[in-house]
């Protein structure tokens, strides 16, 4: 949001107020391809809509005595400033258009609106208001850190005793680290479009690819499965899908006691940018083929999901241990409910950029994904496991979890730990 607050001001203190439009903004602001398509992915549209209600919110609190109050009127992205005091009902005389890109106003708050003031005559924005304009933005970025502090510090005392999640002390300890008090957390949700993608084109798609949008371009497309066609595959990678064990998996993250929504986002894998995965704490959800960001810890893990012929993808054990198998792939069990054994992994590692840290539930199919979820919310079985690794001062090492359970109608049934991996730094 202030990437957005100061480039549409930007622009229109430079007299370019012509040039702000929701395409250029997802290019400029938010790193899109230039070719992204706006009607598919809202990121301009949704991190507006927030913007104004915070300006509106601050101007009308914290900031009701600022010399200048600006207005993002719905309908465009070009930002309006108002004077106040003796001028309070003279509008700056600077371009201002209707954007080709109109928003859908449905999903916002009814708060207050300002009154629209009348044109002004004469025109009276001139470059003297640079000055307060900036001292504006800085009071306002202050006025927004202090309500944070209070509002984090409320939030946790009210997640605490109302969550009605009970958790052992360890708990508290591990995921007081994954959601940290001083640091921000982001959800990732895999991206089942792009399974669908890469399962009718045979392509896997590089973390570099799926940010960049280049696996959208046509010219990418080296073949076809006879089923689909490359217009069908297109506008597959275009959507917004993610599975149903993704979305329960965010939902009951978002329900632990250590979660603020002030500090933690769930956030889908394609609107993630580099730069906010390299700033926060992840938990990602789903193997690298729904959610390229998992490849960022792929060097440092030991149990990597690689392709296979028959059953589409298995587990290879890159440094194999006393009892443990080369490679783990579904098994057909005869007998009892005939239901294949899938793989799932639960990875914790340091975030590369050295800030914070990166918690991967993934496997085998949705049943292998849905049984790293289960373990990890699982309180009498995770607290077990944590205690068994604990250092002594209390702190949990980085670890890796190969679980072994039972698919029946993809979704997971029993499941047990059957590798593992402690590491000391």
């Amino acid at each position: 949001m202030p990437k957005l607050l100061l480039y549409v001001c930007k622009m229109t203190i430079a007299d370019r107020a012509e040039e702000i439009n929701e395409q250029r903004i997802g290019v400029e602001v938010f790193g899109r391809a230039p070719n992204y398509d706006p009607a598919v992915d809202g990121i301009v549209r949704s991190h507006a809509t927030r913007l104004r209600q915070r300006l509106e919110i601050y101007f009308n609190g914290e900031g009701i005595h600022e010399p200048l109050r600006i207005e993002i009127p719905r309908g465009g992205y070009v930002p309006r400033f108002y004077p106040v005091g003796r001028e309070a009902n003279q509008v700056a005389d600077v371009p201002v258009r209707a954007d080709k890109s109109v928003e859908t106003p449905t999903a916002e708050l009814p708060l207050p609106r300002l009154p629209d003031p009348a044109p002004a005559p004469d025109r009276w924005f001139h470059w003297k208001w640079l000055k307060p304009f900036l001292v504006g933005l800085s009071l306002a970025a202050v006025a927004m850190a202090v309500e944070h502090h209070l509002r984090h510090d409320a939030a946790i005392a009210s997640a605490s005793s109302h969550s009605g999640i009970k958790q052992t002390e360890i708990e508290r300890r591990f995921w007081g680290t994954v959601f940290p008090n001083d640091g921000r957390t982001l959800i990732v949700p895999g991206d089942s479009g792009l399974v669908l993608y890469e399962t009718s084109t045979g392509q896997e798609v590089t973390l570099s690819d799926y940010i960049g949008g280049g696996y959208r371009d046509p010219n990418h497309i080296k073949a076809v499965a006879p089923a689909a066609t490359q217009a069908v595959v297109l506008n597959l990678a275009g959507r917004r899908y993610t599975s149903i064990v993704d979305l329960d998996m965010s939902t009951e993250l978002s329900h632990l006691p250590q979660w603020n929504s002030e500090r933690a986002a769930t956030v889908f894998a394609r609107d993630l940018r580099p730069s906010d995965a390299s700033a926060s704490n992840l938990i990602l959800i789903g193997s690298k083929e729904a959610n390229p960001w998992v490849s960022l810890l792929e060097p440092s893990i030991n149990f990597v999901l690689v392709s296979d012929k028959k059953w589409g993808f298995r587990f290879l054990n890159r440094h194999p241990q006393n009892g443990e198998l080369q490679e783990y792939v579904p098994q057909e069990e005869s007998g009892g409910i005939g239901a294949p054994a899938v793989y799932g992994d639960v990875v914790y590692l340091p975030n590369p950029s050295g800030r914070g840290m990166i918690l991967v539930l993934g496997g085998l199919w949705m049943s292998g994904t849905q049984s790293a979820g289960n373990f990890v919310l699982d309180s009498a079985r995770f607290s077990d496991w944590l205690k068994s690794i604990a250092r002594p001062d209390g702190s949990i090492p980085p670890f890796e979890l190969l679980i072994s359970t039972k698919s029946l109608e993809s979704s997971a049934t029993d499941s047990t730990i059957i590798a593992k991996r402690v590491y000391s730094k």
